[in-house]
């Protein structure tokens, strides 16, 4: 009888320690925090006649409370509301609120920082980007 009992319980303890390190090993990606924004490229295309730009279209969507520091694109970038509340620092200038509809220009080379205004709600952007090519898309500077 103590054998008939030694093979069960040998596979049974066989199956909880390879089910354990499997839950372990992979344990860390459940716990992973999402990332804090989305970005889907939309539309992007060389735009003729002009010297190495192409246009970039795509939707960003955050989460509460996210917020980019400070940072520079080389081409033109324009940003579209379409959900949610943030604001806009632009180096030199006032801050600008944004909200469903409103339009912001930041002209190349300029610094500036983006973020969430609403610790509940996801806040959702078109951008629009007239990007130099063969530049890095964004240069942090935080």
């Amino acid at each position: 009888m103590r054998s008939a009992g030694r093979s069960i319980r040998w596979p049974m303890i066989a199956g909880t320690l390879f089910g354990g390190i499997a839950v372990g090993a992979t344990g860390h990606q459940l716990l992973a925090a999402p990332p804090s924004f989305t970005e889907t490229p939309l539309y992007r295309a060389d735009l003729t006649r002009l010297d190495k730009p192409e246009l970039i279209v795509s939707r960003l969507e955050t989460t509460p409370g996210w917020s980019h520091g400070r940072h520079y694109h080389a081409g033109h970038e324009l940003v579209y509301v379409l959900e949610g509340e943030g604001s806009l620092e632009v180096e030199g200038a006032p801050a600008q609120r944004l909200q469903p509809g409103t339009v912001a220009h930041v002209p190349p080379g300029r610094i500036h920082a983006g973020r969430n205004a609403s610790r509940t709600a996801a806040f959702k952007v078109l951008l629009i980007r007239i990007h130099v090519k063969g530049e890095p898309m964004s240069v942090e500077l935080n």
